[in-house]
């Protein structure tokens, strides 16, 4: 049996044939979580689950609570369907997670996807980052800490996942979460408010009631840079917060507002007067803002 597992909530227009590689062996699993009927998927090596109606993390927390040979494997990928890459590109991201030791993971995004929050984009200045938050649109979990989280998809009662990451963050004291920025996947549809007025307000409601009874904030901080030999960067956090800048550089035409806002997420960090040299063994929880 493979190591470890891709669940993918998929609909009729899903990418993830773009995912496997007929003439290629693998070292994961694929399971398909569908949320309408879909064209039968013999030529893939794949499992197909029964169809579960609503949004992503609706059809997961049913998944994930009735199924339980998710538990076999070491690392989960929960991406969504509307993500082009590879199947190297997979393998890759799980071998990455699996050598630093990460407990929850994500992809970075190639410079030219859709994204709705700006840390989650590929950094060209780093391997790796160690963060305060991965999002939930391709989050990838030990799965250790995918049974500890569990319980938190019920907080989603819309089913969007909306306020979840902070949640996962705090839960987790902010320990081993990163951002692979060496294994970059292509998010190809647009982000933004949902044609449901009413709906959007109802979530953004709810994500606020989440990250104030957890009192979770949001926070979106890179507390290291990681090499390509793996190892965490020594930087102050002024060396770093300069590398963050100089990767993120081809973003700041589609959005100037992004330079003030890397900052001004760096920023609480930088007074405090017992901060590390980043890459030191100084635990993140301990950090201000995110206690």
């Amino acid at each position: 049996m493979a190591r470890d597992l891709v669940i993918a909530r998929v609909g009729r227009n899903s990418l993830h044939r773009s995912w496997i590689d007929g003439g290629k062996p693998r070292d994961w699993d694929l399971y398909l979580c569908p949320f309408q009927e879909i064209p039968p998927q013999a030529a893939l090596d794949c499992i197909v689950g029964d169809v579960i109606p609503g949004p992503k993390w609706t059809g997961l927390r049913i998944l994930l609570n009735e199924w339980d040979g998710w538990r076999d494997y070491d690392n989960i990928w929960l991406p969504d369907d509307d993500i082009l890459t590879s199947q190297d590109s997979i393998s890759a991201m799980f071998e990455a997670a699996t050598a630093l030791q990460l407990k929850l993971f994500t992809p970075s995004l190639q410079e030219n996807s859709h994204f709705g929050h700006y840390i989650i984009m590929r950094n060209r200045n780093f391997f790796a980052r160690r963060v305060s938050f991965v999002e939930i649109m391709v989050p990838g979990f030990s799965r250790p800490v995918l049974e500890q989280v569990l319980h938190t998809l019920d907080l989603s009662t819309y089913g969007w996942g909306w306020g979840l990451e902070p949640v996962w963050g705090k839960l987790l004291d902010y320990e081993d979460l990163g951002i692979l920025d060496a294994v970059p996947v292509l998010h190809t549809r647009p982000v933004g408010k949902l044609r449901d007025a009413d709906l959007h307000r109802r979530m953004s409601e709810e994500n606020d009631r989440i990250l104030a009874d957890h009192q979770a904030p949001l926070q979106m901080v890179t507390f290291a840079g990681i090499g390509p030999d793996m190892q965490d960067m020594a930087l102050s956090p002024d060396e770093l917060l300069v590398k963050l800048v100089q990767g993120w550089d081809y973003l700041f035409e589609r959005d100037p507002r992004l330079l003030r806002w890397i900052v001004e997420h760096q920023a609480p960090f930088f007074s405090w007067p017992d901060y590390p040299v980043l890459g030191s063994p100084a635990s993140p929880q301990a950090w201000p803002g995110l206690a």
